[in-house]
Formats: C-alpha cells, structure tokens, sequence
C-alpha cells in the first residue's frame, strides 16, 4: 500500500477521484491510502493535467516527495533539505 500526501488542490482532488477511486483518506494520518499501481497512476496523470494547467505541486508518496506539473525537468523527487 502506498501512503500520499499532498496540498489540497481542488485539482489534485479531482484527478484522485478520476484515476483511483477505491483510494481511502485516513483522517487521522491525514494521507490517502491507495495500491502501488494507483499511486503510480495518479502520479502521472497529475503531472500532466498540471503541466497543461502550467501549475506545479508537491506529492509525497511513501515520504519520498516528487514534484510534478509545469516545472523544468518533472516530475523528480526532490531533494531533501540537508539538516543544519
């Protein structure tokens, strides 16, 4: 199971609807619970739709953070900020 995290986006919400809906949010964790198939899917399809839109988001999935849409070079994972 891949674990997603991202802004609330009415866009990002409407594209997780369209490609996985069987997705679950735990409120708790505040993350959307979905298959590996699912995740990889969605993050496709969000860099596209948001690359056209020329937007760009932040999507964590399984704590690694990719940054997809409308940004030279996406989708990649971004680099984590180096401590002190």
């Amino acid at each position: 199971m891949a674990e997603l995290r991202f802004a609330w986006s009415p866009t990002l919400v409407d594209i997780r609807r369209e490609v996985c809906p069987k997705a679950r949010f735990e409120k708790k964790g505040r993350r959307w619970m979905m298959n590996d198939a699912e995740a990889a899917v969605f993050l496709h399809a969000a860099h596209a739709r948001l690359d056209f839109m020329r937007v760009h988001a932040q999507i964590t999935v399984n704590d690694v953070t990719w940054i997809v849409g409308f940004v030279q070079g996406a989708p990649y994972r971004a680099i984590p900020a180096q401590p002190g």
